[in-house]
């Protein structure tokens, strides 16, 4: 696009020297009493021509400059939205591993409780197996009592 600006600019510069060089003959030839009617015709024809040329030049410069503008900008916000998503995923990454260490935290004790468990599942087995030795033995005096 720089390219491009660039040689629009060379173009308007070109058509400008054909302009003051078209408009100082211009002059010189209205300033000559005996000018040729046909010949001035086809320089006011030339002269209209680079002119319009010259407006041509000056209407793409122009749009070409609107659509740089609107390109810098989108290229800014892309930028700026850019941005965001990063702090977005660094926020979710800390975030992320804030949950990690409390999800192993909260393994751990899962871990802890199911040991406990077994452990009190064990001592139970063991007091009912005492409970039925006791009961035994109990039966085993009643019945020799009675």
């Amino acid at each position: 696009m720089y390219d491009q600006l660039k040689n629009l600019e060379k173009m308007i510069l070109d058509i400008k020297k054909q302009y003051q060089l078209v408009s100082s003959e211009l002059s010189s030839l209205k300033q000559k009493p005996n000018s040729d009617p046909k010949e001035l015709a086809a320089l006011k024809t030339q002269l209209n021509s680079f002119k319009s040329e010259n407006d041509n030049a000056k209407k793409q410069l122009a749009d070409l400059d609107k659509r740089y503008q609107s390109l810098a900008e989108a290229h800014h916000m892309i930028g700026e939205e850019q941005d965001q998503l990063h702090k977005q995923i660094n926020d979710l990454q800390h975030k992320n591993n804030e949950l990690q260490q409390h999800n192993n935290e909260l393994k751990q004790q899962n871990s802890d409780i199911k040991k406990q468990n077994h452990d009190l599942q064990e001592k139970n087995q063991l007091a009912a197996e005492r409970t039925q030795v006791v009961l035994k033995r109990l039966t085993r005096i009643d019945q020799m009592e009675g």
